[in-house]
């Protein structure tokens, strides 16, 4: 449904740590990087998620909510655990939530 997705951050390099971890289990990879801008893909290829540095006290929308497509759950579980491990804040575990929607 959509093109592509730009977010603003504090510290770029920071956030590609992040990013690197999290996308890896779902198969996403850089695809683009500069001091100005970073884009990951599916495998590495063509921007579909771009990361660029921005200053002030806030960078993201209050309730914004970015959910990503995984091939397994073993995929999810990793991707969880990456972020996690890079300093997430979790608000709902990863695993089914069929409260949400069939297949969520």
């Amino acid at each position: 449904m959509f093109d592509h997705l730009s977010l603003g951050v504090r510290d770029l390099a920071a956030a590609r740590c992040f990013y690197d971890a999290f996308f890896a289990p779902l198969g996403a990879a850089v695809s683009a990087a500069s001091p100005r801008e970073l884009a990951y893909g599916p495998g590495g290829e063509g921007g579909r998620f771009y990361l660029y540095p921005v200053d002030g006290p806030q960078v993201a929308g209050l309730g914004a909510h970015l959910a990503f497509t995984a091939e397994t759950r073993a995929a999810v579980d990793a991707a969880y655990g990456a972020a996690m491990a890079e300093g997430a804040t979790s608000i709902r575990a990863a695993g089914p939530h069929p409260d949400i929607a069939a297949g969520y």
